[in-house]
Order: C-alpha cells, then sequence, then structure tokens
C-alpha cells in the first residue's frame, strides 16, 4: 500500500486561507506475483540441474577449505566478484523505459503537479483529491516495478551463486559441519548465501564509492 499526502491551501468562507492535508492511498499492482512465483521456480529448477551436474558431470575441487574461518572469507570475495558481474548487465537485462515514460519520472511527475495543486488556493479540493490519487497509484506502480526488478535480480544471482557453488564444490555447510550434510541442502544454501550477499556488498561498495567522491571534491 502506497500513501502520498499534500498540504492542501484553500481560502476560507472568512477570507482567510487555512492548509489541510489530503491524503490518498493505492495497492500495489498484482503483477508482481507472477515475477515472484516464475522467481522462486526458476531458482528451484537451477538448484535441481546444478545438483544434478555436480553429481554426474562435474568433478570439482578447485576450492580446499583448510580452516574454519576461510569459507567465510570466501564467501565475501565470491560474492564481491559476482556483484561486480552482475552491475554492467543490469542495464541490460532489465527493461528500458524512455526517460519520461519511465514509472520512477511519472511518479515524480504526478507528485509535483498535485503539489502544486494543493498550493494553489484557486484550485479547488476535488482536483486536489484527484491529482493526489493518482499521484498514490503511479508511486505504487514504481514502487511495485522496483519490487520486480529486486526480486528478478535476486533469481539471478541465486542461480549464478548456485552455479559457483557446484562448478567450484564451493559448498559451506561442510567445510564447518563435524558431520556429513546433504549435498542438495548444502548446494542450496552456499548458492543462496551467495546471491543474498550481493546487495550487502553492493551497497557497501556504493557507500565506499560515494565517500571517495566526496572527499575528492
Amino acid at each position: 500500500m502506497t500513501t502520498f499526502t499534500v498540504a492542501n491551501v484553500e481560502r476560507g468562507d472568512n477570507g482567510l486561507t487555512q492548509v489541510s492535508p489530503v491524503s490518498a492511498s493505492a495497492a500495489k499492482p498484482r503483477a508482481c506475483w507472477p515475477v515472484v512465483i516464475w522467481s522462486m521456480l526458476t531458482v528451484a529448477a537451477a538448484t535441481g540441474l546444478m545438483w544434478v551436474a555436480y553429481s554426474h558431470w562435474i568433478r570439482p575441487g578447485v576450492i580446499q577449505i583448510k580452516s574454519s574461518y576461510v569459507p567465510f572469507a570466501g564467501l565475501i570475495v565470491v560474492t564481491a566478484g559476482l556483484e561486480r558481474l552482475l552491475e554492467p548487465l543490469s542495464q541490460v537485462l532489465m527493461p528500458r523505459y524512455s526517460s519520461a515514460a519511465s514509472p520512477k519520472r511519472t511518479a515524480a511527475r504526478s507528485k509535483s503537479e498535485a503539489q502544486r495543486a494543493a498550493a494553489d488556493p484557486a484550485t479547488s479540493m476535488t482536483d486536489v483529491q484527484l491529482r493526489t490519487r493518482q499521484a498514490a497509484a503511479d508511486q505504487a506502480v514504481a514502487d511495485a516495478r522496483r519490487t520486480e526488478r529486486a526480486i528478478i535480480f535476486w533469481a539471478i544471482a541465486s542461480i549464478c551463486g548456485l552455479g559457483i557453488s557446484g562448478g567450484f564444490g564451493f559448498f559451506l555447510l561442510q567445510s564447518v559441519a563435524s558431520s556429513h550434510v546433504n549435498t542438495v541442502l548444502d548446494l542450496a544454501v552456499t548458492g543462496l548465501a551467495i546471491g543474498a550477499g550481493t546487495k550487502p556488498v553492493h551497497d557497501l561498495i556504493t557507500s565506499i564509492q560515494s565517500k571517495a567522491a566526496s572527499g575528492a571534491d
């Protein structure tokens, strides 16, 4: 649910202006659910295929775990490398919009129009309410597209993580457990851990780059 509020300025019967909040809410489009379902099914299928490939065709021995802390260091290194790989692909893999038609810009434009209408005492309350509802609806669409983008990237990163785990024989649970761990479970956990780690690593790298740029200025 997305809520948008503007401060409506209107002239009262006594000739004085008064300010009152005008709010509108809109639910996110249900289009997100197909993205969620298909992304999860794709990751589940990739897990099964990677396990079959690892069990029958791949005989990796690239990463040898020597101590208990190495798996976590390896997870950070692999995650950082995967994040760097996926970042330039984001502009190619995701749908593109013209600068004027993107949901984010449409929402920003609707918000500006609603705020301008609310700030003008000559604009009727009905018009302000209509523009506010439109702004809330446009923002809900923009939020839905952002959510879909995050889900799709989760699926892509998880599939890549599964490929890295099975292709290189990199299993987190087996490297720290004292007894045997189911290979399918370990493959799924390691692949998902690698894929999930791309976002915090991306945020960390972006923050460091922003601070470096600010320091250079």
